[in-house]
């Protein structure tokens, strides 16, 4: 298995947190994330090497699978195992990861990349 297309979002991220630190965005504006996004964090994140920048609790990172070609798996979180699996069927699709604080609801996208079989 390996990714191509990878775009990173980090840039977005940074921007957002200058906006939430100068004032013209909400904490709420930030800290958003709903309960589907705090429980995939829970049962198919893994802990992120970074901390919460809004308030230093441990993030999660969660991979969101997309693609027509998967088919009612599309828009789900899934472990790097399930990922793996889908990709041995023969299938190219879209994967998110997105960082989740549990406790601040803190969320953003971190990349995205095409997951597919290399030869």
């Amino acid at each position: 298995m390996a990714y191509k297309h990878k775009v990173s979002h980090e840039w977005e991220r940074a921007a957002t947190l200058r906006e939430l630190r100068a004032g013209r965005l909400a904490q709420d504006d930030v800290c958003d994330a709903d309960f589907l996004l705090r429980a995939a964090a829970t049962h198919h994140g893994v802990d992120s090497k970074r901390a919460c920048p809004i308030c230093g609790s441990v993030l999660r990172n969660t991979r969101w699978v997309y693609g027509e070609v998967l088919g009612r798996r599309a828009g789900s979180a899934r472990s790097e195992k399930e990922i793996a699996e889908f990709v041995a069927e023969g299938l190219e699709f879209t994967v998110h990861t997105v960082e989740v604080c549990r406790s601040c609801r803190w969320n953003h996208l971190l990349t995205s990349e095409v997951a597919f079989r290399k030869c």
